[in-house]
């Protein structure tokens, strides 16, 4: 087997506290501190970014989810990795936290049907139009481009149909006209094709499918860059999209066959 060049699929996590490969599950809703005092300071180097890997309530996380969010980020060389219930709560926590009223995206014509669903119907009550355009014609993406776009939703390759896209050309388009870019990359998975370091400012992973490859837990994965960062943060903690830690602790298990897997 060729050998991994991702240290986590080399090395299972210790947990030093119980001496387990993997890491136990940790569930939790209340966090504890030693001070009123400590816990602020705490949560005021949450909000600066000083520290984006440990929380104050449940809601934000436990120390499952914190590992898997590293593995995702290590995999995407990602700033940081939002981790949702389902692998379409991940779409829709990128859709909801950057589209506004009067905005508009545009999404390749190959979708999964929700995403197709949220975009055409959901955002057009909170007044964001969506325009779909032909992923094997780049002119059509490009003609399509006004001056009201947010953002570029790409799936490549597409749903079903398998449609592959010079994402190239659709990053330099994007960054010309100072367009957010998602790209929807569960077929691909990071594994393969690492979407921020080719200047996507969003990669999106369906973590039920290869991440977990048992088929018995689902889950999304949003990593993303630190431009769109904060945007998302303040979004993600009001949502209340979590991922639980026992799904967690299955995916991290079927991430550790990935590689085997995908080959």
């Amino acid at each position: 087997m060729k050998k991994s060049t991702n240290t986590f699929l080399k090395h299972p996590t210790k947990d030093n506290t119980n001496r387990s490969a993997n890491p136990p599950v940790i569930r939790a809703s209340t966090i504890l501190f030693n001070s009123m005092q400590e816990m602020i300071q705490h949560e005021k180097k949450v909000i600066s970014h000083k520290d984006i890997t440990h929380y104050t309530y449940g809601r934000y996380g436990s120390t499952t989810t914190i590992e898997l969010e590293n593995i995702i980020k290590e995999l995407e060389q990602a700033y940081h990795v939002f981790l949702t219930g389902t692998g379409f709560g991940g779409i829709s926590l990128a859709l909801m936290s950057i589209c506004r009223p009067g905005d508009e995206i545009l999404v390749s014509d190959n979708v999964y049907g929700p995403t197709r669903e949220i975009s055409e119907d959901l955002l057009k009550e909170f007044n964001i139009s969506a325009k779909f355009y032909n992923p094997e014609k780049f002119e059509d993406l490009k003609n399509k481009v006004t001056n009201k776009t947010k953002m570029i939703l790409v799936e490549n390759p597409g749903s079903n149909t398998f449609e592959f896209q010079d994402l190239s050309k659709i990053v330099k388009l994007a960054k010309t006209k100072n367009i957010l870019t998602l790209l929807d990359n569960t077929w691909g998975t990071p594994l393969y094709l690492k979407p921020l370091n080719i200047g996507f400012d969003m990669s999106f992973s369906s973590a039920t499918k290869y991440f977990s490859g048992h088929s018995d837990a689902m889950g999304g994965t949003l990593a993303v860059n630190k431009k769109v960062f904060k945007k998302i943060m303040f979004f993600y903690k009001l949502s209340g999209y979590r991922m639980s830690a026992d799904e967690a602790y299955l995916i991290i298990r079927g991430l550790r066959t990935l590689d085997t897997r995908l080959k």
